[in-house]
């Protein structure tokens, strides 16, 4: 992957963790997971923006639970973004696609 990390390629913590399912509110770093460094997420400012245009109440430094029905709204406000914020969402939509076939949401577990 060129924007995401598994669990095993994490380098330190300042990742935004995305988890299967609802966050039980206690386990960080499950291995079924995917991870964002805080760097790229700056970097790719316009994946943000879709997200709080969907879901104003994002918690960049808490859990935020996303569905598929928003899930689906944030690929195409992000349309509208520069090239690297719509690879990024490609990247982890093949990701999400698989939650979404048994878990009715992931949570993005922010830094």
């Amino acid at each position: 992957m060129k924007y995401f990390v598994e669990n095993s390629e994490r380098k330190g913590t300042c990742y935004h963790e995305f988890c299967r399912g609802k966050w039980d509110g206690a386990t960080f770093w499950k291995e079924d997971s995917v991870f964002l460094h805080d760097d790229m997420l700056d970097q790719c400012g316009g994946f943000v923006d879709a997200i709080l245009l969907i879901i104003p109440d994002y918690d960049r430094y808490g859990p935020t639970e996303v569905s598929a029905a928003d899930w689906g709204k944030i690929g195409k406000a992000i349309r509208q973004s520069d090239r690297s914020c719509l690879e990024l969402y490609e990247e982890v939509s093949a990701w999400a696609a698989e939650v979404f076939k048994s878990e009715e949401c992931f949570t993005i577990l922010g830094i």
